[in-house]
């Protein structure tokens, strides 16, 4: 066996992750978007026998300063192929990863994933959230939803907010506008950038594989969503909205609007993505729509013996009020 490194335009690998994997996430499509969205290296590390592509593991390569980390995959990701290679490979890849000057490997794993643990590696737990919409129609889904949430979507449709899809290229600057408006409000950094969302509008939206919903009143944008499509799956994947305009409940119809949409297409599966353990009032916000809270484990392995431990300790200072102002200080737009 041997490791090699493949990037995005490589079609032997483009071809492995379409046969080996159903992930929207393992899509060429959606590597292209990370890597001129956040400006990152993608890398496809891939065990090779008899010239053959066995098991890869696609990521991104972020330098953070301290640290580069190698992140498998954003924001869903692991192996794809053979995972029974995965034991006897992963020092391979380990050691593959360090030459390209990698000090950190953080790897992600829902419940749902057939993945083995990874030996040697940290383990941290977050939650995903997801809503099963098999035989579900849009009456039923109404009755299903306690009243509060009933209540909430009315407000908003009688305060006059609509639902409309994205227009041009200059509304993806208003909502991200709004979107550093929800981070200071949340007392967090900026996790995506503007050339994020035009990345996801130039080339996902074009494609109809992602679709950008604002809420307006008086046609004006106050809050939005971006959701992705899979044939079985739509993703919650981001939302914005202005402090203003809270009261009126434009994310309640959003979402509302979003489910509905996900059972016009015929699809079963509503995914509000990942939380943090500690993010209550948002782990709150998904399962008032009834989904259920399943366990997603991410792996971290450090390899070296200093870099990380800085990180660690930098990163803890980031999640706090003051150290989120100075990352959107420092991330600017």
């Amino acid at each position: 066996m041997m490791v090699s490194k493949r990037t995005t335009g490589d079609s032997e690998i483009c071809q492995f992750l379409c046969e080996n994997s159903s992930s929207f996430f393992d899509r060429e499509e959606w590597l292209r978007v990370l890597q001129e969205g956040l400006e990152i290296p993608v890398a496809i590390y891939c065990v090779e026998r008899d010239g053959k592509i066995c098991l890869a593991l696609p990521g991104v390569i972020f330098n953070l300063g301290i640290v580069r980390m190698f992140y498998s995959n954003i924001p869903y990701g692991g192996f794809i192929g053979d995972i029974q290679l995965i034991r006897p490979s992963l020092p391979l890849f380990q050691e593959s990863v360090k030459k390209d000057g990698v000090h950190l490997i953080r790897i992600g794993k829902s419940s749902h994933d057939a993945l083995p643990g990874l030996e040697g590696y940290r383990q941290e737990i977050a939650f995903t959230h997801l809503l099963d919409l098999a035989g579900m129609n849009e009456e039923q889904l109404w009755k299903g939803y306690k009243k509060r949430v009933r209540r909430d979507i009315r407000k908003a449709e009688k305060s006059g907010i609509s639902i409309h899809d994205v227009g041009d290229a200059v509304e993806i600057e208003t909502l991200f506008d709004i979107y550093l408006e929800t981070m200071r409000r949340n007392e967090a950094y900026n996790v995506w950038t503007k050339k994020m969302l035009h990345a996801i509008y130039s080339h996902l939206v074009h494609q109809g594989k992602a679709r950008i919903l604002f809420a307006k009143l008086n046609d004006k944008i106050i809050a939005g969503i971006i959701l992705l499509f899979s044939p079985e799956t739509v993703y919650y994947f981001f939302a914005a909205s202005a402090n203003q305009y809270l009261s009126f409940c434009p994310n309640d119809l959003l979402v509302h609007h979003a489910i509905c949409l996900t059972i016009r297409q015929g699809r079963r599966y509503f995914d509000l993505m990942t939380s943090q353990k500690e993010d209550l009032a948002l782990m709150n916000f998904k399962e008032k729509w009834g989904a259920d809270r399943y366990p997603f484990h991410f792996y971290e392995k450090s390899l070296s013996p200093f870099r990380p431990w800085l990180w660690k300790r930098v990163w803890w200072v980031a999640n706090t009020s003051a150290g989120a102002r100075l990352m959107r200080l420092f991330r600017g737009r």
